[in-house]
């Protein structure tokens, strides 16, 4: 009873024989929302219907159902997005009330988490930002190991002679090539 006089506290009221009217959130997922609908009737009334549509959607007709002294509604799941309400009576005085979207009765859709039509699954600037932070160190990291890897190549390097020089400056070989013949030549004793 106290959901209902909240319900009616937030409602708005219709005309052409519906009282007040409102809409609330129960649960969300990411892609639609379980939304429950109530209308007051002024007449009595055994049938009342309500047509929800969109844009360039077909109408959803949905039945509501009798609830508390001249209240109908219903709980219902829709996908996110801002519905367009026609409440009807569809007994023999049939009525109609006049369009209403479901942020006007009620729901809070600064609230809701829908996705952008146009934004593409994992298309988030944060994520964004973090791979080109992840690209960058990369790129920074090779140039690095570039710089540690050639960097030390702009000395040529001595190769170094196996063979020891005397303290005289000249090394053995070249004293063994002094005490022997040149080739060709034959040695005398």
């Amino acid at each position: 009873m106290i959901r209902f006089a909240a319900s009616i506290l937030l409602a708005v009221e219709l005309g052409g024989g519906f009282g007040a009217a409102s809409a609330t959130v129960v649960s969300e997922t990411d892609e639609s929302f379980i939304v429950e609908i109530e209308v007051e009737v002024g007449a009595p009334a055994d049938t009342v219907v309500a047509h929800l549509s969109l844009p360039g959607e077909e109408t959803i007709i949905i039945p509501l159902v009798p609830r508390d002294d001249g209240v109908f509604g219903v709980t219902t799941e829709l996908k996110q997005a801002d519905y367009v309400v026609v409440f009807e009576v569809v007994d023999a005085g049939g009525a109609q009330s006049s369009p209403m979207s479901l942020s006007e009765l009620g729901v809070d859709f600064e609230d809701q988490v829908s996705p952008e039509p146009d934004a593409e699954p994992g298309d988030n600037p944060e994520a964004r930002r973090w791979l080109w932070l992840g690209v960058a160190l990369g790129a920074a990291s090779l140039s690095v190991l570039a710089f540690w890897v050639l960097g030390g190549k702009d000395h040529p390097e001595v190769d170094e002679d196996p063979t020891p020089i005397d303290r005289e400056g000249s090394s053995p070989a070249d004293s063994a090539q002094e005490d022997s013949p040149p080739e060709g030549s034959s040695s005398e004793t």
